[in-house]
This record gives structure tokens, C-alpha cells and sequence, in this order.
């Protein structure tokens, strides 16, 4: 396969505006790990990461169309780093126009100087569990083990690049930390392009809607969260998942001639509001808001806010794509934050491994599976206000994604 790799940083200046928390008490105030924007592009097939919360359509769609010259398709994902820039167009925090632009230049040089770079690449894959980071957050009495992947691609004597992926939410900063960094992302990528010198390193963050060192979501509302959440243990968990994957036993890949792409559209429906609860819950926040804490305060008011915007009574069905890549192994990329549950039926119907990464091209909000529903949580009752989205998904969306997963990969195995 014709394979080529680069790496850009965004400057992401002091005073903007950082994604990820509702809680948090103010914009960035320095920079531990410069944004970074990656890039890997395999044949015709570009996959971007970029070091932020959530990406936008608008951004995706943007970048796509800025390559198209060097690469057909373009698939921009977001690491789901807590601690980037608000480059989402007001989903998960405000908007940092200026960073946004820094984020999306550096995405199309990144796109074309891969592009330009290519080599013919041999292909490996490595996959293992046993990894110890993973947690189901809404359910700790689950255990889980999902596994680590490695796709190594080889020209000659070198490694050109590396792309791991994990399903593990990058939230072990808390909101307490105020410094641009990339979470355990970081780390991973740093340990492994010491161990493959002159390669690039993509993170994709897999299904992870429900999955994160071992806090529930709510731990965030304040603006120190529950457990060990520093610079120092986020370079511990990075270090820890890249121990794992660079261990894994390799494989040859036989493959295809060339890369194949297949996208299956999406359309996904919105519970329908309600707006006398709105009313009353918005009675029911400022009422909490008096004796919350600082974090707490400003979770409700972001709350509140997004209830005295307007939410339309009748909200259009969000509409979207799967994306499906065939190496010979399967990629596919889901949009917003699909659960674990989801990826492991995507397994089940193919019969075979599937790497699964979420946070690609468009991040609307959680896609939680339908059975999740009846246990409530952040994830399926509150995550849709900082996502500024008129509802939750209704049910069956999740499913919804991943029949469009299994369709996409069959059609790009054949």
C-alpha cells in the first residue's frame, strides 16, 4: 500500500476557551502538549486526528474538500481530549474561531504533506487485551477488557506509522487542570514513536461512550473530580495502553490492491421535548444552584441556558455517515460517542475483529444503546445540553449506527 504520515501542531494561545467541561472555571491558562493534528494517508484514504473534544461537520466537510486534490476520501476524528480548544461550533463549550482556523490549516497541510510522502508500506496488526485501563463507568460492577490494536505500516527497514486505537474516554485530567494538553493520548503517541524513531503515531479513541479509568461522568461536575486525575497519572495511563500495544504479538496483513471506502448515510431522531419539563427543571437548577458548588454552578447554568435559548418542539433528525475502510482488516469510523455494547455487535455481525473508532467526522452527542436507556445517567438524560442538541437521541439510534457500520464494511470487503 502507498502510505504516508505527518504531524502539525495548532498554537492554541493563552485565554481560550477549553472544551470538555461545563464545570470548569475559565479558559486556558498555558499549554502542556501543543494541540496536535495528525495525519495518515493510506492509497486514496486520509484519516485525520485531531487533539480536541469533538469535531464538527462543518469542519470535517471543510478539510474533505481541501484535500480532495490528494486524497478521495478524508475522515477527520477527534481524540476526545478534555483538555483542547472549543473548535465545535458551541457543542461541548463556547467557539474559539481563531484556534478553529489554526486547527483546520494545519489539518490540510498535514493531509497534503502525507499525501505527498507516500511509500509503498507493508501492513501489520497487532491486537490485545488484558490492557487494565478500560472501565465501564455507568456499570463498575461490569467488568470489561476491550483490546488494544496496533496497525504498524513498514517501508523497508522503517516504520512510516503507527495507528493505535483504544476505547477509553481521555478524561484523567479533570476540570481542575486549565493547560491545553492532549490526555493520555499524549503519552501513548510519545512511547511509541520513541520505540519506531521517525514514524508517526495516530490515537483514534474507540467506542468510549461509556467507558473511562473508573469515575462516572457526574465526578466531572465539580471541578476536581473523584480519584488520581494529573499530568502525571495521564502520562501513566498513556504509557501503560503503548506498553501494551507495542507487546502485542504482529501479524502480516494480506492487502487488497488498493484501499476501499465505503460510506452509508445516517439518520438519527431526537426524543421529543418536553417543554414544561424544561420549564420546570430550569425552576429546579436555580433552586440547586444555591448551595452547588463552584463547578456544580456553572454545569446548571450552562444547563439553563441552553433551555432559555429556544429548543424547537419538533427538532429535524440529525443526519450523517458511517465510514468503512478495507487494508485488510476493517476500519470503521462511527460519528459522535458510541458505547462499547455497540462495537462488540458490530463484531458479532461480521464474524471477525473490527477496529472501531467514534468521534469521526461529526460529534453530536451520545448514542447510547437502547437497553442503556432504562438506567438514565448523563449520558443518555443531560449530556445533549452542553452538546447543544434539542434532545437525547431516541432509542434505537445506536442501533441505527451500527447497521450502518456492518453494511459499510461488508460493502468495502466486496
Amino acid at each position: 500500500m502507498q502510505v504516508g504520515a505527518a504531524v502539525r501542531t495548532a498554537a492554541v494561545p493563552v485565554g481560550t476557551p477549553m472544551s470538555g467541561y461545563a464545570g470548569r472555571a475559565g479558559p486556558s491558562l498555558g499549554v502542556h502538549q501543543a494541540t496536535s493534528v495528525r495525519a495518515l494517508v493510506v492509497d486514496d484514504v486520509a484519516i485525520v486526528a485531531l487533539d480536541v473534544c469533538a469535531v464538527h461537520m462543518r469542519t470535517s466537510d471543510r478539510v474533505a474538500a481541501a484535500v480532495r486534490g490528494w486524497a478521495g476520501t478524508c475522515v477527520v476524528t477527534a481524540t476526545h481530549t478534555h483538555a483542547g480548544p472549543c473548535v465545535a461550533f458551541g457543542r461541548v463549550g463556547g467557539h474559539a474561531a481563531q484556534a478553529h482556523e489554526t486547527v483546520v490549516e494545519a489539518a490540510i497541510a498535514a493531509v497534503r504533506e502525507a499525501a505527498g510522502e507516500r511509500v509503498p508500506c507493508e501492513v501489520t496488526v497487532a491486537r490485545a487485551t488484558g490492557v487494565g485501563v478500560a472501565r465501564n463507568r455507568r456499570h463498575p460492577d461490569r467488568p470489561i477488557d476491550p483490546p488494544v490494536w496496533r496497525l504498524t505500516f513498514r517501508a523497508q527497514d522503517r516504520v512510516v506509522a503507527d495507528l493505535i486505537n483504544y476505547p477509553c474516554h481521555p478524561v484523567v485530567l479533570d476540570a481542575a487542570n486549565r493547560l491545553i494538553a492532549a490526555d493520555y493520548p499524549g503519552a501513548l503517541r510519545d512511547e511509541v514513536e520513541r520505540a519506531h524513531p521517525g514514524s508517526v503515531c495516530l490515537f483514534l479513541t474507540g467506542a468510549a461512550g461509556d467507558v473511562n479509568t473508573g469515575h462516572p461522568a457526574e465526578a466531572s461536575y465539580t471541578e476536581s473530580g473523584a480519584g488520581e486525575r494529573s499530568l502525571a497519572e495521564a502520562g501513566r495511563v498513556g504509557q501503560r495502553i503503548a506498553t501494551a500495544a507495542l507487546a502485542a504479538a504482529e501479524r502480516q496483513v494480506d492487502v487488497p490492491a488498493v484501499a476501499r471506502v465505503t460510506r452509508v448515510p445516517v439518520r438519527l431522531p431526537f426524543a421529543r421535548p418536553d417543554a414544561g419539563e424544561r420549564e420546570a427543571h430550569v425552576r429546579m437548577w436555580r433552586t440547586q444552584q444555591r448551595t452547588a458548588d463552584p463547578g456544580l454552578a456553572r454545569v446548571l447554568q450552562t444547563w439553563i441556558d441552553w433551555a432559555e435559548a429556544g429548543v424547537p418542539d419538533d427538532p429535524a433528525p440529525w443526519t450523517g455517515h458511517v465510514t468503512a475502510v478495507d487494508i485488510g482488516v476493517p476500519l470503521v469510523f462511527l460519528p459522535g460517542e458510541p458505547f462499547l455494547a455497540t462495537a462488540e455487535a458490530i463484531e458479532r455481525a461480521i464474524g471477525a475483529p473490527v477496529l472501531v473508532a467514534g468521534y469521526a467526522d461529526d460529534v453530536p452527542g451520545y448514542l447510547p444503546p437502547s437497553h442503556e436507556y432504562a438506567h438514565g445517567g448523563y449520558e443518555v438524560l443531560d449530556a445533549h445540553r452542553y452538546y447543544a442538541m434539542p434532545a437525547p437521541f431516541a432509542p434505537g439510534c445506536a442501533e441505527r449506527v451500527g447497521d450502518a457500520a456492518v453494511e459499510a464494511i461488508l460493502a468495502a470487503q466486496h
